[in-house]
C-alpha cells in the first residue's frame, strides 16, 4: 500500500496507487530476485511516457529490456486501463473510475518517491517488502 509518512489522510486516487502496486507485487511473486530498482525504473519510464503526453510531445520509446521491460509493460496496461483507453481490462473488474493523464502522472510520481524512501530506509527490496504487507 502506498505510504507517505507526511500524509495523515488517504491520498487521492488511492485505488489507482493500489492497482499499480498490486501489479508490481504480482510480478515480484513470480520474480523473487527482483529489487526495488526494477519497480523504480518501471514507474519512472511510465511517468516519463505520460509526462511527455501532458506536454503535448510524442513519448520516446521505452529503452528498458528484460524483466524491467516486462514489469513496465504490466504497469502500462494498468495505466492505460485507468485512463479508460479502449482495449484495456478494468483492473478492479467493476468499472473503475477513469482518471486524467495529469492525475496518473501524480500517482506515478508518488510511487517513485515511495520506492526511493523505502529503499533508502529498508534496503534493496525494502519497498517490495513493505508493500507486500498490504497487497495480497
Amino acid at each position: 500500500m502506498f505510504f507517505d509518512t507526511a500524509m495523515r489522510s488517504e491520498p487521492e486516487n488511492m485505488d489507482v496507487l493500489q492497482n499499480l502496486e498490486s501489479t508490481v507485487m504480482a510480478f515480484w511473486q513470480e520474480h523473487r530476485d527482483m529489487t526495488d530498482y526494477a519497480a523504480a525504473r518501471a514507474y519512472e519510464a511510465a511517468f516519463e511516457h505520460y509526462r511527455a503526453q501532458t506536454r503535448g510531445h510524442q513519448p520516446k520509446p521505452c529503452a528498458l529490456t528484460g524483466l524491467d521491460r516486462e514489469l513496465y509493460e504490466a504497469v502500462m496496461r494498468i495505466c492505460e486501463s485507468r485512463l479508460g483507453r479502449p482495449g484495456q481490462p478494468d483492473p478492479d473488474g467493476d468499472q473503475a473510475k477513469c482518471i486524467s493523464v495529469a492525475e496518473l502522472t501524480d500517482c506515478l510520481r508518488r510511487l517513485r518517491k515511495s520506492v526511493e524512501c523505502h529503499t533508502k530506509n529498508l534496503g534493496r527490496q525494502g519497498y517490495l517488502t513493505f508493500v507486500s504487507q498490504f497487497v495480497r
